[in-house]
C-alpha cells in the first residue's frame, strides 16, 4: 500500500509539473497579444478589460502587485483543472490531501479530466464518495506569474472581475492547511471587490443584478449547508449503518426537491447540473470550503468600515490566531 500511494504521488507531481509548465511556456503578455495584428477585435477588447480590472484590483483593493493576469494562455478548452474532493460514507467532512507549499488542502487537482477521473475512481474503490468539479482558474500563490486563461473570457464581466479578484486574494493571505478559510475569504473578497468595482464604475445596474444573483446562490448555498448539518447530526448518533444509509438517502432526496421547488419559483441561482449529477457528502463539502466562514470575514469587513486595508489587517491577526492555536 505505501509503494501505491509513492507511484500515485510521484505521478500526481508529475503531471502538475508538466501542466503549471506548459500553461506558462504558451503564455504572452497580454500587452504583446493586443498589439499584434493577429489578434481578433473580440480578444483584444476582453484582454484590455481584464487590464482594467487588474489595475482596479491593485490600485482600489489593494491585491497584490503580482505578475499574475498579466499574461495570456490559449488553453484550447473549457477548464483548466478538474478536482476531486472526497469524503467518507458517513462523514461530511472532505478527505484531506497534503503536499509541499499549500499544506493539507480539501481537494487535489489535475490538468487532465482522464488523471481526474482515474483518481476518483480509485478512491471509490477504497470506500469514498467523491465529486470531480471543473476549476476556471487557480492560483500559485505567487510562486508563478499566473496567467488569464482562453476558457475564462466568455464569462461576464462580473464574473471576470470576481474571478480576477479571488485569485489575487489567494496571493494576498493563505494559511497552510486551512481551505475554509482561504477558499471563504477569498469568495469574500471577490465578491465585496465586485461591489466596489461595480459602485466605482457608475454601472448602477450591473450592481443591482449582481446583489440578487448573489442572494439568490446564497439561497442555494444555504440549502446544501443546512442539509450537510443535518448529516453531520446523523453520523453521530448510535444507529447501524443500514439504517443510517437510509436516512441520508432521504434527506439528500429531500434537498433535492427543496431545491427543485425554489427553484420553480426563481428563488435561487441555476444549480440544475450540480443537483442532476447526484449528491453525496464530497460533493456538499466542496461547496462549504467556499462559503462556511463567509459571514465571519463579512463582519470584520464591516467593523473596519468597509476599508479593504484595515480588513486585510484584521484577517491577518485572526490569521496569526488560527495558526498559534494550531501550533
Amino acid at each position: 500500500m505505501a509503494c501505491l500511494s509513492g507511484c500515485q504521488s510521484v505521478a500526481y507531481y508529475t503531471q502538475a509539473a508538466v501542466g503549471q509548465s506548459a500553461l506558462l511556456w504558451h503564455s504572452r503578455p497580454i500587452d504583446e497579444v493586443i498589439r499584434d495584428p493577429k489578434t481578433s477585435d473580440p480578444l483584444r477588447d476582453r484582454l484590455r478589460f481584464v487590464q482594467s480590472v487588474r489595475d482596479y484590483a491593485e490600485s482600489a483593493l489593494f491585491l497584490p502587485a503580482t505578475g499574475s493576469y498579466r499574461r495570456f494562455t490559449d488553453i484550447g478548452r473549457d477548464f483548466i483543472l478538474w478536482s476531486v474532493v472526497a469524503a467518507e460514507e458517513f462523514s461530511t467532512e472532505p478527505k484531506l490531501f497534503c503536499h509541499p507549499i499549500t499544506g493539507c488542502v480539501a481537494y487535489q487537482g489535475y490538468f487532465d479530466r482522464a488523471d481526474a477521473l482515474a483518481f476518483s475512481e480509485g478512491l471509490e474503490s477504497a470506500g469514498y464518495e467523491t465529486a470531480v468539479c471543473p476549476v476556471a482558474a487557480y492560483s500559485t500563490l505567487g510562486w508563478f506569474a499566473d496567467p488569464v486563461v482562453s476558457s475564462v473570457l466568455h464569462y461576464s464581466d462580473t464574473q471576470v472581475a470576481e474571478l480576477i479578484f479571488h485569485e489575487l486574494a489567494h496571493e494576498l493571505l493563505f494559511i497552510t492547511g486551512d481551505t475554509t478559510f482561504n477558499e471563504s475569504f477569498a469568495t469574500f473578497v471577490a465578491r465585496a471587490g465586485v461591489e466596489q468595482w461595480l459602485t466605482d464604475s457608475g454601472r448602477t445596474a450591473s450592481l443591482e443584478d449582481f446583489k440578487v444573483d448573489a442572494a439568490r446562490n446564497d439561497k442555494a448555498v444555504n440549502l446544501t449547508r443546512d442539509t450537510r448539518l443535518a448529516l453531520g447530526e446523523l453520523y453521530a448518533r448510535s444507529i447501524t449503518q443500514a439504517d443510517m444509509r437510509l436516512q441520508k438517502e432521504i434527506m439528500l432526496g429531500e434537498l433535492a426537491e427543496r431545491y427543485r421547488k425554489m427553484r420553480n419559483e426563481n428563488r435561487v441561482s441555476n444549480w440544475d447540473g450540480w443537483f442532476e449529477e447526484g449528491l453525496n457528502n464530497a460533493k456538499l463539502a466542496s461547496v462549504g470550503s467556499y462559503h462556511d466562514d463567509i459571514d465571519l470575514f463579512a463582519g470584520l469587513f464591516e467593523k473596519a468600515d468597509r476599508d479593504f486595508e484595515v480588513f486585510y489587517l484584521a484577517v491577518r491577526a485572526l490569521a496569526a490566531s488560527r495558526n498559534d492555536t494550531q501550533d
